[in-house]
This record gives structure tokens, C-alpha cells and sequence, in this order.
């Protein structure tokens, strides 16, 4: 062999030696590699479902804190006081459970009823109580109102032509269909206050037509949680509503 200037040999260190033969990935290595791609692929499905789990947990819990803040504030109590020889003062929180449910029902009832047929000679008055968003909704369901909204204009109108107001007095109330019934029945007189103008003087006291005529009333009335919101808890403690109601004039 001839050498050529500048050239160098190069010579392979290990000549002498036996090859070895090449390594090949076998189907094991390819097993191992696959459980353990699963194994990561789950617990990173994991940890993605507790952080959301915590997430819902905190929205959750803010809400229900949130929700449970206005129960802070002062709650509505009942005052029952026996004038005797001995007070005796019964001091009950008022909830939907309360002993005295069924009498505050009562009251409840009556209110409605007056609520819905007294009339004054203030419109303004009268339309936050008949209108939208007044009381008479607020303790309606939403097609009781709608009927109401059916009626009131006509009483307004019969009102203003007459010049007149209205006064109710609650007769009697009772419960019909037995003790569990949630429907009741109001007796109650109007009373019609007219004055004739060629009458009305200042120095003169005038005494007003009144025109009495009786009613019946049937209620259907529920307690609903929903409607016991945070601002208008002492308007309404218990969350009552009225999801039936029925009113008819009796002839005497």
C-alpha cells in the first residue's frame, strides 16, 4: 500500500473484537411504554377533575354564603301576650314551622282581601299597590295576578266615576276541606263612601252615602321559600302566596 503525503490511516480500535449484535425494541419495552402513557394520561384526567370539582365547590359555597347573608339580619318575631292577672309573653320565631302558622295564614288572608278591594283617592297610592310589581302581585302567582289585572281597571274606573272609596271589613275566615286544606273561605263587607257635591261645603260637616254590600272569597294559598327574599322578609316572613282565588257578591 502506498502512503500519500498528507494522508493519514485511520484504524478501527476495536478490529480484534466479536460484534455484537444490533438491539431491537421488543414488544415488552413497547408494553411498558404503553402502561405507563395510560397511567399518566388517567392521573392527569384526575387532577383535572378534583380541580374542577374544587372550583364548583367554592362557586357553591360562595353562592350559599351569599345566599344564607340576609339571614343575619334582625328576624321577624311573634308576640302572643295574655293581659290576666299574670302576663305571659310567648316569644316564637317566625318561620313556616312555627306553632302559630295557621293564624298568621289568617292574617295573611284578611290582608289580601283588603289589599285587593280597598280603594282610596290616591292613584299613585293605588297603582303601586294594583300594578306590576306592587303588593298584590308580589303575593299573587302569575296567573292569579293576571286576573286581577282583568278586574281592577273596572273597579278604578267605577270608583272615579263615582267619586267614591272603598273600605273592607273582614267578617269571618275559615278553613274548608279539613285541617290540611290550603284552601280557605273570607266573608267580608265593603263600604262605598260617596259625596255629593252640591253638598260639600267647609263649614258644614257632610256626612258620605254609604253603599255596604257583602262578599265571599275562596283562597288557595301556599307558603312558598322562594318568595321570603332578604329585603322583604318582614313584609312577608312566612313566603306567602296566593295560587287560587275566587271572589262572588252575595245578594241580600
Amino acid at each position: 500500500m502506498v502512503n500519500l503525503i498528507n494522508q493519514k490511516i485511520l484504524q478501527i480500535a476495536d478490529k480484534g473484537k466479536p460484534k455484537e449484535a444490533p438491539a431491537f425494541i421488543t414488544e415488552d419495552v413497547i408494553e411498558v411504554k404503553r402502561a405507563k402513557l395510560i397511567y399518566y394520561k388517567w392521573i392527569s384526567r384526575l387532577m383535572a377533575m378534583l380541580a374542577t370539582a374544587s372550583l364548583l365547590y367554592g362557586v357553591c359555597a360562595t353562592l350559599s354564603i351569599l345566599k344564607l347573608a340576609p339571614e343575619i339580619i334582625i328576624d321577624p318575631q311573634l308576640f302572643v301576650e295574655l293581659s290576666d292577672s299574670h302576663s305571659i309573653v310567648k316569644r316564637e320565631r317566625v318561620d313556616r314551622w312555627m306553632e302559630s302558622r295557621e293564624k298568621m295564614m289568617i292574617n295573611f288572608m284578611k290582608q289580601y282581601v283588603e289589599l285587593r278591594n280597598t280603594y282610596i283617592k290616591d292613584e299613585k297610592e293605588m297603582n303601586n299597590r294594583w300594578l306590576w310589581g306592587g303588593l298584590v302581585s308580589y303575593l299573587s302567582s302569575y296567573p292569579v295576578y293576571k286576573e286581577f289585572e282583568k278586574v281592577f281597571p273596572k273597579l278604578k274606573e267605577e270608583m272615579l266615576k263615582k267619586e267614591s272609596s272603598r273600605s273592607v271589613e273582614i267578617l269571618s275566615v275559615e278553613r274548608t276541606g279539613g285541617e290540611n286544606s290550603n284552601t280557605w273561605k273570607i266573608e267580608f263587607k265593603t263600604y262605598d263612601f260617596t259625596f255629593k257635591k252640591n253638598r260639600l261645603s267647609r263649614r258644614a260637616s257632610v256626612e258620605p252615602i254609604i253603599e255596604e254590600r257583602f262578599w265571599t272569597a275562596n283562597i288557595r294559598g301556599y307558603v312558598d321559600p322562594n318568595r321570603r327574599t332578604a329585603y322583604r322578609r318582614l313584609l312577608n316572613p312566612l313566603g306567602f302566596v296566593v295560587y287560587s282565588y275566587f271572589q262572588s257578591e252575595i245578594e241580600i
